[in-house]
């Protein structure tokens, strides 16, 4: 019996060891502390792309929590998250999901801000979503896919055109026309040639004497302008001298109007007729309007050049 006693003794000894190995393994398998507590989290993405449960929630690169469910919720993913207790969000924190892998591996990163308000656990935080090596090889391949269609494109292009023989028979028909065009057009050059080096030579020796004619001509041109504005100067000189001859018959007239008003000269009494008084007026008027004209309007005078 005790021998039987110790047998069932050494067996349920290693049967409880094998437990609380298996416990243990299974707590460091899955990352997990016993003596850790955990808040719940939701964050809102617009995509995670390759991001599946039980990846990591690193917060400044420090693995702090994991994804706990990733669900569809209208436009949007929502990704639930546990994260220690001890760690607190500010509200003006940077949370993305990130490439890690050139497999694609993801990750929730946060970026914990200055804020003194924190994010209350069961909250709903807004993320942004990191572009990685997964979405690169889907716009390669996208790229490929356009890529395939240009070429299909060129290819029939160049079957209705370069490898159509009506279109390079057309080509061949175009060539020789333009090679006898162009021999065309250097026989008539070769023709041309001396009668236009004529025509240069005439035009050289008509501008020589264009200028030999403008040369000759400028002195006269010049004595001309030269006399005219002595002429000009003599002219303003006769203006100013007319002027003042009219001023002095202004005071004239106006003393003669005095003397013919006035009955006690002997003037006044030959003109005391009032007919020949007005007769006499209307012509020192006449007179003097025409030499206002001439000094508002200025004297014609025409000069003749031999």
């Amino acid at each position: 019996m005790k021998k039987y006693s110790a047998l069932y003794f050494s067996v349920g000894l290693v049967v409880i060891l094998a437990l609380i190995i298996l416990v243990f393994g299974i707590f460091f398998l899955n990352e997990k502390d016993p003596r850790e507590t955990f808040n719940t989290y939701y964050l809102r993405f617009t995509q995670v792309s390759t991001l599946v449960l039980d990846d990591p929630v690193k917060v400044n690169g420090v693995k702090l929590g994991k994804v706990e469910s990733i669900d569809l919720a209208g436009h949007r993913v929502v990704v639930t998250i546990r994260l220690r207790t001890d760690v607190k969000i500010p509200k003006d924190s940077e949370i993305r999901v990130q490439n890690i892998g050139i497999m694609g591996e993801r990750q929730i990163g946060m970026i914990l801000g200055d804020s003194t308000s924190y994010f209350a656990p069961g909250d709903t935080i807004t993320g942004q979503f990191d572009a990685g090596i997964a979405e690169a090889l889907g716009l390669v391949g996208e790229v490929c896919d356009s890529t395939k269609v240009l070429l299909e494109s060129v290819k029939q292009a160049l079957n209705q055109t370069i490898v159509n023989p009506e279109f390079q028979e057309r080509f061949k028909t175009l060539l020789e026309k333009a090679e006898k065009l162009e021999d065309r057009v250097l026989v008539m050059l070769n023709t041309a040639d001396p009668q236009l080096r004529k025509s240069l030579e005439g035009l050289n020796q008509v501008t020589v004497k264009v200028n030999n004619l403008i040369d000759g001509v400028k002195p006269p041109i010049d004595n001309m302008f030269a006399n005219t504005e002595k002429v000009m100067g003599n002219a303003d000189k006769l203006l100013g001298e007319l002027e003042s001859v009219t001023n002095h018959l202004d005071e004239l007239v106006v003393k003669v109007q005095k003397k013919i008003e006035s009955k006690d000269n002997t003037v006044g009494i030959l003109l005391n007729d009032r007919t020949l008084h007005d007769d006499l007026v209307k012509t020192v008027h006449s007179a003097d309007s025409l030499v206002r004209i001439i000094l508002q309007d200025g004297l014609d005078i025409n000069v003749d050049f031999f």
